[in-house]
This record gives C-alpha cells, structure tokens and sequence, in this order.
C-alpha cells in the first residue's frame, strides 16, 4: 500500500502564537476532565527548528467498531461512515476556548478551498461525557459550521477512547489538548494523519494528493 509521507513547513511564527495561545486558554480555562490529549512533542519541533511532520502509516490502523452519536441525535456505525469515503477528521470539544474553534475554522476555510471535491468532514468530541447531540448542534451554529458534508459526533468514553487510539492518539486530557488531523481514504485504504494544527493551504495540499491528477 502506497503511503504519503511528507513534510510540511507552516511559519514558524504562526506556530509559536499558537503555542503561546493554547498554554495560555489551559491556565485559565483549564477544567480537569480526564479524557483526551492528542499528543505531540511541540516544544521538540521548536526547539530544532524542524517542520510540522504529516505522517503516512504503512500499517492501516486498527479502528475498533463502535457505534456514535452524531450532532442529530441519530447512531452511526464508524466504519459505516468511513465506509467509500474520503474523509478529513479532527478532534474537538465544544466548552474549548482556544485550539478548537481554530481547527474548526480551519476546517470552513478548507471547505472553501476545495470546492467540489468529493470528500466529508468529521468532528470527534473528546468530552463525550458532557457534549451531547444538542451541545455539537450549538457548537456547529455559533462556529458556522453548518455544512451537509460535515458529520460531529460523540458518545462514550468507553466508545472514544479505544477509537482515539486507533488513530494513534494516546494519554488524552481535554483541559491540556493539543490538535490532530486525519485524512482517511476508505476506498484505497491510504490514510495521513497531520500533527499539530495545519493551516488550511496544508489541508487542501494533502487533501489533494488522495483524487487522481
């Protein structure tokens, strides 16, 4: 299985803000629930001047089959849903201040971009416990992120969790959260997942790289 495997090279300023804004949200906004941290050693990038890495796997991850809520109330089979899609996925929780509402604006400006390409948005709540269907609607309408082609979703730390994993995403803690992307192919079976927070020009450059030439 082909995989992609490169590197991407956002300013090292724009990271740096980010950085300094996401410590800043965790001290004042921190709440102490113990559920998701997608972690990344950003300090590491920092300190050696090294790029944002977007990292292709060899290995096809082992998602576990668990069944969601989706922003209408209605249960999703996971893979279902990936099932023939191409789909970009983040991970959210809708009290955050700071990371969140960036990467879902991300997401819009990515949405833009690309146009007509056939693909689908995903937005996972690492807060299951207090992100419910209506939490996700609201969340949606005040970030503008009403879209047909975007699915959020939760469900139960017992359903989370495992499925975090699966992507690669490990000892998660939502009031010390960092960002991840995946982009997942379910018709090739190719699959990228993006540390950090890409800007949206990042998106849609490896968005791309998935439909023919």
């Amino acid at each position: 299985m082909k995989s992609t495997n490169v590197i991407s090279s956002p300013l090292m300023l724009t990271l740096s803000v980010y950085v300094v804004c996401i410590g800043f949200g965790c001290l004042i906004f921190g709440e102490g629930v113990a559920m998701g941290h997608l972690q990344h050693d950003q300090d590491g990038l920092l300190e050696s001047d090294q790029s944002l890495a977007v990292v292709g796997g060899e290995v096809i991850p082992e998602l576990p089959d668990v069944t969601l809520v989706t922003q209408d109330g209605q249960s999703v089979r996971f893979r279902d849903l990936l099932e023939n899609q191409l789909s970009i996925i983040n991970f959210i929780y809708t009290s955050c201040t700071n990371v969140c509402p960036l990467t879902t604006a991300n997401f819009i400006q990515l949405k833009h971009l690309a146009g007509d390409l056939d693909f689908q948005m995903i937005s996972i709540s690492i807060d299951p416990k207090r992100d419910t269907p209506a939490r996700l609607q609201k969340f949606m309408q005040n970030q503008g992120a009403l879209s047909p082609r975007w699915t959020f979703l939760t469900g139960s730390s017992r359903t989370i969790m495992p499925l975090l994993g699966g992507f690669g995403f490990y000892d998660v803690a939502v009031d010390d959260h960092s960002p991840g992307v995946v982009i997942w192919d379910g018709r090739s079976r190719q699959w990228t997942r993006l540390v950090s927070l890409p800007p949206p020009h990042i998106l849609f450059e490896e968005l791309k790289k998935f439909f023919p030439s």
